[in-house]
């Protein structure tokens, strides 16, 4: 088994998920030193929970300054960002995660001997939780989320499911929808606690490509399409064709997946429309129908640029992506129907007005139609998104956290 599991880790390089020079970490070797004390490990798959993952870490950090921490994820372009978000943080440090094979799992935990551990949302890996309870070693589910598809899917695995479930010290469910679904495989460990994304920062602005981007802009309206996947792109670009007609308008497209990018490209040819990639922006200004964001990072900077913003993964069955984002910084946000994975945050902001579902592109155009020709109704919203504060997560997590390890020792 371990050989085959190598070889699609090495895979992965050649298809640039992972990197060569830390393939190694899946294998429980470290490309890192450890540092002297006590340890903390959080994991987080991707970019979204590595954010997430982000937040509680400086709070950790905060408040305990000589803490060292281990922040583990999956994917490439999560370890690209994390190792720069973490580079100014002290003791914090970045590692691809461990396979979930019983032998390098032991020497995972054998070389990084944390003393608690932190996973995010839906990771749940069942040799790495053996081996940590086998040993005795806290085990936390932050900000978990178990999807509907999941849901139906462990059901049929009720047993051995619970028993995986059980071993974890506390899971701090993101809504009361996912700690009834958790609670019904192992409602003794199971709690509510409010969703982490609303502790977040607000993203980072990029102020030079903010003032490139307004020259290419040049007064026009803005539409932000968001983490955008296949299916999605084309929907977008149709509404913007619809639009055009009623308004001088650009449309910025940040795919999920930057490698995608070509894809779209072709897109907008095919549909006469002029682009420039964001890559391209320091040498072209001229003025263009679509930027495409072809580099990591740039969500704050676009979301700021934005009339109205429309955030992927919701109008094909991915399960929706972060919309709480967005109206952070005051913008309307339009989402599609598959929004299972953020559930909780789509009911909350569709009951403060804030949010708004679309199911293909002419609602989109009647949403942008709507707000491109009313700024009272843009300005109402900025002020009653900027109102939107449920961030006593991170107090939460630290009061449970307190007790659920003082009821171990007891």
């Amino acid at each position: 088994m371990i050989p085959f599991l190598k070889l699609y880790f090495y895979m992965r390089c050649c298809y640039g998920k992972d990197r060569w020079k830390d393939v190694c970490n899946h294998f429980g070797i470290p490309t890192k030193k450890r540092p002297n004390g006590s340890l903390i490990w959080i994991h987080a798959a991707s970019i979204g929970e590595s954010m997430t993952a982000l937040t509680y870490i400086t709070h950790l950090k905060k408040n305990n300054p000589d803490l060292n921490i281990l922040l583990t994820t999956i994917t490439a372009t999560s370890a690209d960002i994390m190792k720069e978000k973490l580079r100014d943080l002290k003791g914090c440090l970045h590692q691809f995660v461990v396979a979930d094979s019983p032998f390098w799992v032991k020497k995972f935990i054998d070389y990084w001997r944390p003393k608690q551990v932190f996973f995010l949302e839906s990771e749940i890996w069942p040799n790495i939780i053996n081996e940590l309870y086998r040993r005795e070693i806290p085990i936390f589910l932050l900000n978990a989320r178990l999807s509907l598809r999941s849901f139906k899917k462990w059901k049929y695995f009720h047993s051995s499911f619970s028993k995986i479930l059980m071993k974890f010290t506390k899971i701090l469910a993101q809504s009361d929808i996912d700690m009834h679904r958790y609670a019904l495989f192992s409602p003794g460990n199971t709690c509510k606690i409010d969703n982490l994304k609303y502790a977040n920062a607000l993203l980072p602005c990029n102020n030079k490509l903010f003032s490139q981007m307004k020259k290419i802009i040049n007064g026009r309206h803005v539409l932000v399409a968001a983490s955008t996947h296949p299916g999605e792109e084309e929907i977008i670009i149709r509404s913007h064709i619809e639009l055009k007609k009623y308004f001088e308008i650009v449309t910025i497209i940040i795919p999920r997946h930057i490698s995608r990018i070509n894809d779209i490209a072709s897109f907008l040819k095919k549909y006469n429309l002029s682009y420039v990639f964001r890559s391209q922006i320091d040498s072209n200004f001229s003025i263009v129908d679509v930027i495409c964001v072809d580099t990591f990072g740039e969500l704050g900077t676009c979301y700021r640029l934005a009339d109205v913003t429309f955030v992927g993964g919701s109008l094909v069955s991915i399960g929706g992506h972060n919309i709480y984002e967005p109206v952070s910084l005051g913008k309307v946000v339009l989402f599609g129907p598959f929004m299972d994975n953020t559930t909780e945050v789509r009911n909350f902001l569709l009951g403060n007005k804030v949010a708004f579902e679309v199911t293909n592109s002419d609602d989109i155009v009647e949403y942008c139609k709507r707000f491109f020709s009313n700024n009272t109704d843009l300005l109402d919203i900025k002020c009653k998104a900027q109102r939107l504060t449920k961030n006593n997560s991170l107090q939460q997590i630290d009061m449970v956290i307190k007790t659920s390890l003082l009821n171990n020792k007891c």
